[in-house]
């Protein structure tokens, strides 16, 4: 089995961010379940319309789907997976547990006032999706990516009412399993509202391995 860490929490509560630190850190593979159907929504495909159209409704993909999606983004070669975005639901929960061996699952801890404020502020380049924050991010010019000076954008999924139905859909499946990690031993709260670098070391200060 695959080692696995898991990164848990509402939107917007730095999931994202501490993944790729972590990645860094420990050579693991970072899944951001996110990314990755934004980049299956962009295919001119029966599946990629599908993924699209589920996208810009803030809707959740179905369980098979983002099973199947996994399977595919997987090898042989993988050293350890920490996933991004997954799960959101109990029956993927329980295909983490069947299919990963799993380490961790850090829950950032944040209100949901705080995180649509920071949802709100997020943007990311039209030309090469370099993601940027208008507050904790900001570009050096404004509305311009510093990398290829493609024009700036908010997100169809961060639209105010798809923000709207991400949190509503976040307190009624996934925000259930934080108690169902919790029971089996997995759960690890941190709080969200602290600086980047003080999460990192918070994280970096818990981990262990079997």
């Amino acid at each position: 089995m695959i080692d696995a860490i898991v990164f848990l929490g509402i939107q917007g509560s730095g999931k994202g961010t501490q993944a790729k630190l972590l990645a860094e850190h420990t050579g693991f593979w970072h899944l951001n379940m996110g990314d990755l159907l934004r980049e299956k929504s962009a295919h001119d495909s029966a599946l990629g319309r599908e993924v699209k159209r589920i996208i810009d409704g803030g809707d959740l993909v179905s369980d098979e789907l983002i099973f199947q999606l996994i399977g595919q983004s997987l090898s042989d070669e993988c050293p350890g997976i920490i996933f991004d975005g997954f799960p959101r639901t109990l029956p993927q929960a329980e295909y983490l547990i069947q299919h990963f061996r799993l380490a961790r699952v850090y829950y950032l801890d944040l209100a949901e006032n705080e995180a649509i404020a920071r949802i709100e502020g997020r943007r990311v380049c039209s030309q090469c999706s370099e993601n940027y924050h208008i507050y904790n991010h900001p570009p050096k010019k404004s509305g311009v990516c510093d990398l290829c000076s493609g024009l700036l954008i908010t997100r169809a999924d961060d639209a105010p009412k798809a923000i709207a139905e991400r949190v509503r859909s976040f307190y009624k499946e996934t925000y259930t399993l934080k108690s169902y990690f919790e029971a089996k031993g997995h759960l690890v709260t941190i709080p969200a509202n602290k600086s980047i670098e003080e999460i990192h070391a918070m994280i970096m200060n818990d981990i262990y391995w079997d």
